[in-house]
């Protein structure tokens, strides 16, 4: 009898039920508008100051990423591999992703609706989204075909490419670069065979930056331009002026002694890469010399033009291990050097996520169909092989460090033994020490902080409080290969 009563109800009061419903769906749209505009306006207010690379991740994974550590944790943005189809080759090597055939959304990290998904997830989790894009040159081989299905030629890509979109420099027997100090063939030469697009072309850039304004379309805020001093500058600034929207530019400079290109030239476009700072660090640290970190904004591009990192990709693969830090190689003087990274105020640091290799080549694990293994467990912790390096136990801490420090952008309380012992503060915000010697340290630093309690955020657990005194010095014991870092 109830059921019939209530249906009976239902039928005389639809008009009723129905002005309840539209008030009720207002009602939750409206909570949803303030929620997500509460939720943005935290965003914006609290600085985000470090990104990450997550190199060769699929998609869904970057999502889940985004959504349960990188946003909760105050990360500016993340970095993903290309998206855009390319080439297939024996074995996978990592290099693939580097050698495009199309623009069509797909990769071994999946396709363009799981890109789609992954990147509206991240940007509602308050995380930007970096693409890394490949516009300087296209496969490097005579033919072939693609992930997605493609079929190429060397210099012919169907309704995109043909031979007259290509560079052919007629130098050294096989259009390859042999002198990397001659910017003729710098900018126009074939780097190791990959077909070099003639960027001055405005119909090729009109086909790259309608391959831009579509990501942006999908959410993207920024982009990694590969190769960019294979590039002149005037064309990359012609590519990317006037795009649908204003995004964060970073470009791939790997200079060295008696590089003939101007690295201003690029910071007029956007930030620059700087590859010096591996090397710096690494011989810091690795030669107990912290003397060098003093003068390393002389080989350096200025702070704010420069985007920081320990390791990538590339680095990740150098033979001179002596002069580079890498987890996979050096984890204990790699964490201090990651320590040192995100704590110091100089440039836009970015963290790397990689998977461990034995051969130059090794690509990420994949599966039957040549996609990328999923590499979250249930509880987003990583899979072997994959190391994620930035989620070591301390590195989070370190993020909301830096973000809070950032209101002090200096360096104060500076002082060093010249070797192996450091410590300086950032201002009151922030105190750091770092022991990177064999022997434990007990020593009064001048903290630059308010008298009070405080716990290391390197120490999980709080096992260790520090007492700094009225004057800002605490008597401080630091482990052999260890820091304390104090906010």
């Amino acid at each position: 009898m109830s059921i019939k009563v209530n249906l009976n109800f239902l039928t005389k009061n639809r008009a009723v039920l129905s002005n309840k419903i539209i008030l009720m769906k207002k009602t939750i749209f409206y909570v949803l508008v303030i929620t997500l505009t509460l939720l943005n306006f935290s965003f914006a207010s609290t600085p985000r100051t470090v990104f990450v690379q997550l190199f060769e991740w699929p998609w869904s994974d970057i999502a889940k990423e985004c959504e349960n550590n990188l946003g909760p944790n105050g990360y500016s943005a993340v970095q993903v591999s290309p998206p855009q189809e390319h080439m297939v080759w024996k074995n996978s090597p990592w290099w693939e992703r580097y050698q495009p055939v199309s623009y069509n959304i797909y990769s071994r990290s999946g396709n363009e609706v799981q890109f789609r998904d992954m990147v509206k997830r991240c940007n509602l989790s308050g995380v930007d989204v970096y693409v890394d894009v490949v516009f300087n040159h296209m496969a490097g081989i005579e033919e072939g075909h693609g992930i997605g299905g493609s079929t190429f030629t060397h210099y012919q890509y169907d309704q995109l490419y043909s031979f007259n979109d290509f560079h052919h420099c007629n130098r050294n027997g096989n259009d390859d670069i042999k002198n990397f100090q001659d910017l003729y063939e710098l900018q126009n030469c074939e780097l190791v065979n990959l077909a070099d697009l003639k960027t001055e072309s405005e119909s090729v850039q009109q086909t790259i930056k309608n391959y831009l304004n579509r990501l942006i379309g999908m959410g993207v805020n920024g982009f990694r331009i590969d190769a960019a001093k294979h590039i002149p500058a005037k064309d990359i600034s012609a590519i990317t002026e006037n795009l649908s929207k204003k995004v964060y530019i970073v470009q791939e400079l790997i200079t060295s002694s008696g590089d003939p290109i101007i690295v201003s030239d690029y910071t007029k476009i956007g930030d620059v890469s700087a590859y010096a700072y591996p090397f710096i660090i690494g011989q810091a640290f690795k030669n107990k010399n912290f003397n060098l970190i003093t003068s390393m904004t002389d080989y350096l591009p200025n702070s704010e033009d420069s985007v920081v990192f320990i390791d990538n990709h590339d680095l990740q693969r150098n033979v001179d291990r002596s002069m580079l830090l890498s987890a996979q190689y050096d984890q204990e003087i790699f964490d201090l050097a990651q320590i040192f990274m995100l704590t110091y105020p100089f440039g836009y640091p970015q963290l790397y996520s990689s998977y461990h290799f034995q051969d130059y080549n090794d690509g990420p694990p994949v599966d039957q169909n040549l996609m990328t293994k999923p590499m979250l467990n249930s509880n987003t912790e990583c899979i072997a092989p994959f190391m994620c390096e930035h989620k070591r136990s301390y590195v989070n801490s370190l993020v909301k460090f830096r973000n809070i420090a950032d209101k002090n952008f200096y360096v104060q309380n500076w002082w060093t033994n010249g070797q192996d012992i450091l410590s300086f503060s950032r201002g009151n915000l922030g105190f750091v020490a770092i022991n990177n010697s064999d022997h434990i340290v007990l020593k009064d630093f001048q903290t630059g902080l308010p008298a009070g309690f405080y716990c290391n955020l390197l120490n999980q657990n709080c096992s260790q409080q520090i007492h700094v005194n009225q004057s800002g010095i605490a008597k401080i014991q630091i482990n052999k290969m260890s820091a304390i870092v104090l906010q």
